[in-house]
């Protein structure tokens, strides 16, 4: 018997064993090894367990008919080879030479256990799902130190990142068993069971992070660049978590540095860190510094630009001699600035696509740098094919007459930039899923742009109830809506039912049928249909809209002579168009309406008719609108902002009909409305952090009069206070919510108990955070404070003096539903609105904004 070793892997060579008894002797010459030819290849278990031949004769690498040395480098090889697969925990070859001078191989391995399974103690079964998911460990996988030193760290990463830095895990391995057909337990040999044991501690947080060398920036502005991970020092953090995660910490690592770097200390480097526990749930982190000096740009020079001068480039970039050497700053102004214009978009908005700009350090004068920019402006790219997937539902043309990129212009990428932003803003599509593919073709100079849509629920079915205080009469507000809404309607297949999918849809225009009740107090009936894009060629909107309301607030039977009944029917039609100039994100609307107003009984009382006025009063009047809206997501706006400016007028009448309007009649005074009205409404969103965004919203208005001796209409005034549930509708007067006061109460004491007054102003801040924007839902809960109020005239009008309130909030806009809201708002000055009674007010909504 012989005994070898390869690469310090032990193999036993032997003639002994009893499958070679009588068989010829292998001659084993070190010096000059004999050479056989393997003529086959035997695998067998050392304890008699059979063992899958191929699987071994694979990994071992050698094959029938191959020439081997005895002893010689490819039996080594072999053996090491089975060893790396870590399936087996002993290996031994033999070998049996024949008459013909050829030899068989033999292996007899022992494989490893293998798993049988695996369980956490003392966890639920949800959280032993989750674990097992992260582990990855499965039935019949071979037992080695490797993997159970893998699964334990495994375990211990997905407890470290929920903050419990000093998790301990051990895993303790069990004979594995198994029931026979008596139901009796019986050993499953070579299997086993892992338990793992887990430990978690206390989730340990950040005291506090120490800095060590650094003098010119102090440590306050070095925890300010900490994104993720604050220390509890005392400072509540809004944002951000203090529980230690150290991949998170290497991110943190990278903006220490960066900080520097935007402050000019380009050399500045972390020697080291080191976290240290000071207790069992809290820890320091240390880091020493090395700041180095702060340098400052001396002289930028611009090289290779041939299409832009030397001073247009100045300007974009907007930094000069002195300033301080930023990284980050200098590559945001030449590649992307998020908050505004670059170089690169600057050569890209003009077909350079194949543009290319590289900044170099040319020069180190002690703390001056001199910087060449370097650009390789190549030729100009003309777009190629364009093309569009994913639409399953809208039609091609919808999206194509959104789509500013058309085969043979000149490449943009700003024009790539708004297509995506109209393809958001239409409602159709999911912005999260919305993608570009720009395929450049060197070989001609030109682009293939690939667009991808991802349809999105649109359409919504409205069954919703709505409360909001008390409101005017002191008796809770109810009402309830039933509607539907579709975003995406085909008036062209509205005739061809084996199109419809369930309803015609796909050309994305805009049908509404929507009806309000809170029993005999109040009824409404909309009808709306908009086309954007009337006649097809280009983006001019028309929109028609029918309406009838009916109200009561003495609650009387309908049957009742003396009942109080106000009737509003009426339409209205707009038409848009969208601007070029200043810029086309702007929009102007010229409408048309006509309401006829139907009073019973309403002379005195709550909307300050006079006495004896009974009958109908006509409202014949013109609107004028100009819109600038560039938001980035019509359900969640994260960026971008929205104004509307808004003038509406009847005409003069009674100033054109030589008519002594002091001497007629209370029936033929009022019976045409006389008004101008005039509103503002902006719109303001700024990302704060990932997807926390804050909104500030201004609303303003006046609404005025031509003929003294008729005054004020009593139509078309501003109802402020309370949830807004009703919209437009009651009373032909306009509803401005305002949350913390009762419905309506804002408006009604500045007026002296009636309803609606000529002159608003309201401003909001909005701080919202965002739990999930899918497709399914979108979730965000806010914060907001709001100060608004109304008057009676000018002479009163004081902006500075204002009824103020502030509270928290939750939205839920669901596709089929659309917006639902719940909100608390604590009135600071409800004493001085006798009728709005308690400062808190709950306000709930379906359907609407505030």
């Amino acid at each position: 018997m012989a005994l070898w070793l390869a690469k310090g892997l032990l193999a036993q060579v032997s003639t002994a064993d009893s499958f070679y008894r009588n068989a010829p002797m292998v001659n084993y010459d070190f010096v000059e090894p004999a050479e056989y030819t393997i003529k086959n290849i035997l695998v067998t278990e050392v304890n008699g367990k059979p063992v899958l031949k191929s699987q071994v004769v694979f990994y071992s690498g050698l094959s029938i008919g191959e020439k081997i040395k005895v002893p010689g480098r490819e039996i080594s090889k072999a053996i090491e080879n089975l060893w790396k697969q870590e399936y087996f925990s002993d290996i031994q070859v033999y070998f049996q030479p024949t008459d013909d001078g050829q030899v068989v191989v033999q292996f007899r391995v022992q494989e490893q256990p293998r798993l049988n399974g695996h369980r956490f103690l003392g966890l639920t079964n949800s959280q032993q799902k989750t674990l097992k998911e992260e582990v990855g460990l499965h039935k019949n996988m071979y037992i080695t130190p490797n993997l159970i030193n893998i699964s334990k760290e495994r375990v211990v990463k997905y407890y470290q990142n929920k903050g419990f830095y000093n998790v301990q895990v051990d895993v303790k391995r069990l004979q594995a068993y198994k029931r026979d057909a008596k139901d009796s337990l019986i050993v499953m040999p070579g299997y086993e069971n892992f338990d793992f044991v887990i430990d978690k501690g206390a989730k340990v947080k950040v005291r506090r992070f120490v800095f060590y060398g650094n003098s010119d920036l102090s440590d306050d502005d070095l925890r300010a660049s900490i994104k993720k991970i604050k220390g509890k020092e005392g400072k509540w953090q809004f944002w951000t978590k203090s529980k230690y995660i150290e991949s998170e910490f290497d991110e943190e690592r990278q903006h220490i540095i960066d900080k520097y770097l935007s402050k000019g200390y380009r050399d500045a480097r972390i020697i080291r860190d080191s976290v240290v526990l000071i207790s069992a749930d809290r820890i320091e982190v240390h880091i020493r510094l090395f700041e180095g000096h702060q340098y400052r740009y001396r002289n930028i020079t611009w090289k290779g630009n041939l299409k832009f001068r030397n001073g247009t480039l100045d300007t974009i970039l907007g930094i000069k001699r002195g300033d301080l050497f930023n990284q980050s700053l200098l590559r945001e102004r030449l590649f992307e600035n998020p908050g505004g214009f670059d170089v690169q978009t600057l050569y890209m908005d003009d077909g350079y696509l194949f543009f290319n700009m590289m900044p170099v350090e040319v020069g180190v004068m002690n703390d001056s740098i001199d910087m060449e920019i370097r650009i390789s402006e190549g030729t100009r790219a003309t777009i190629g094919n364009v093309r569009w997937s994913g639409n399953t539902k809208t039609s091609d043309r919808v999206i194509q007459r959104e789509i500013r990129t058309k085969p043979g212009d000149v490449f943009s990428k700003s024009d790539i930039q708004r297509t995506m932003r109209d393809l958001g803003a239409l409602g159709l599509f999911d912005p999260e899923h919305l993608g570009v593919n720009p395929k450049p073709n060197p070989e001609d100079g030109s682009v293939d742009i690939d667009y991808t849509v991802a349809e999105k629920p649109s359409d919504q079915i409205e069954l919703s109830g709505g409360w909001g205080g008390n409101g005017f009469s002191r008796t809770p507000t109810l009402i309830g809506t039933a509607g539907i809404m579709l975003n995406n309607f085909s008036r062209k297949k509205l005739f061809h039912t084996d199109q419809w999918s369930p309803v015609p849809t796909g050309d994305g225009q805009k049908l509404s049928l929507r009806a309000q009740s809170n029993g005999a107090n109040y009824q409404g009936y909309t009808f709306s249909f908009t086309e954007p894009w009337f006649g097809g060629k280009k983006p001019n909107s028309l929109s028609l809209s029918i309406f009838h309301t009916v109200n009561s607030f003495d609650f009387k039977q309908k049957t009742d002579p003396t009942r109080q009944v106000f009737m509003n029917t009426g339409f209205t039609v707009m038409y848009g168009a969208r601007l070029k100039w200043p810029d086309d994100f702007f929009n102007m609307q010229y409408g048309f309406s006509f309401n006829q107003y139907r009073m019973k009984n309403m002379d005195g009382g709550f909307y300050g008719f006079p006495k004896g006025f009974n009958g109908i009063s006509y409202n014949p009047s013109f609107q004028l609108n100009l819109t600038r809206s560039s938001v980035s997501d019509p359900t969640y706006p994260t960026s971008g902002s929205s104004f509307t400016f808004q003038v509406q007028a009847t005409p003069p009448i009674s100033l054109l009909s030589n008519k002594n309007y002091s001497e007629m009649s209370l029936n033929d005074k009022y019976k045409w409305a006389e008004f101008h009205k005039w509103k503002l409404d902006a719109e303001w969103y700024t990302p704060i952090y990932k997807k926390t965004v804050l909104m500030a919203k201004a609303r303003m208005g006046f609404l005025g009069y031509y003929n003294k001796d008729l005054g004020l209409t009593f139509f078309e005034r501003f109802q402020v206070g309370g949830a807004g549930i009703f919209g437009f509708n009651i009373a032909a007067t306009e509803i401005i919510s305002q949350r913390g006061y009762d419905n309506y109460t804002i408006s009604n004491t500045a007026m002296g108990g009636q309803a609606g007054a000529p002159i608003f102003n309201k401003f909001t801040v909005e701080l919202r955070q965002a739990i999930t924007t899918g497709q399914a839902a979108t979730v965000y809960v806010l914060g907001f404070a709001e100060a608004g109020d109304a008057w009676s005239s000018m002479s009163k009008y004081n902006p500075f003096q204002l009824k103020r309130s502030a509270g928290v909030g939750i939205r839920l806009f669901m596709p089929m539903f659309g917006l639902i809201g719940l909100d608390w708002a604590y009135g600071f000055d409800y004493k001085q609105v006798p009728s709005s009674g308690k400062p808190t007010q709950v306000h709930f909504f379906i359907g609407q904004q505030f």
